[in-house]
C-alpha cells in the first residue's frame, strides 16, 4: 500500500482544480482500495459510462498529476497522489477566498440563512469556536 500525505498538486503557481467528470472519477479512485484497477474505478462511478471515457478521464487525471499509473502488461493501476481531505481543503479556501472574500461571518451568515441549522448543529459549531479560543490563548 502506498500512502502519500501533505501532496499538495499546482500548476503555474496555483492549485489545480478538477472539472466535475474528472472529480467524479478521483472520487471513485478515493473509494477504492489502492492501488486501483480501471474496474474497481468503474465500479465506483455512478454514471453510465464507457470504459473508453473513463480510460480517457483516467488518463487526463495522470496527465495533471493527480494520479500515478502503474502498467503492468496490459493492467494499469492508479495511485491518488492527493488525498480527498487535501483536495477539499484546497477547494474550500479557494471557495472561501473567492465568494467570501476571506470574512468568516459573510461565510457563516450565508451558511445560517440557507441552511436549516439543527440545534446539535450549532452545539458543534460553538464547541469548535471554544476549543479555537483555547488555543489562541
Amino acid at each position: 500500500m502506498i500512502i502519500l500525505t501533505n501532496v499538495e498538486v499546482i500548476i503555474m503557481g496555483g492549485e489545480k482544480r478538477l472539472p466535475d467528470t474528472e472529480l467524479k472519477v478521483m472520487t471513485a479512485i478515493w473509494q477504492c482500495e489502492i492501488p486501483a484497477k480501471t474496474s474497481e474505478i468503474a465500479r465506483h462511478i455512478e454514471r453510465d459510462w464507457t470504459m473508453s471515457t473513463i480510460q480517457a478521464l483516467l488518463a487526463r487525471l495522470e496527465e495533471k498529476g493527480f494520479v500515478h499509473v502503474a502498467k503492468q502488461g496490459r493492467l494499469k493501476t492508479y495511485v491518488p497522489l492527493i488525498s480527498e481531505e487535501e483536495y477539499r481543503d484546497q477547494e474550500t479556501v479557494r471557495f472561501f477566498e473567492r465568494f467570501h472574500r476571506k470574512s468568516v461571518r459573510s461565510l457563516f451568515m450565508t451558511l445560517v440563512k440557507n441552511e436549516n441549522l439543527s440545534e446539535a448543529d450549532l452545539e458543534e459549531l460553538e464547541e469548535i469556536i471554544r476549543k479555537e479560543e483555547k488555543k489562541h490563548g
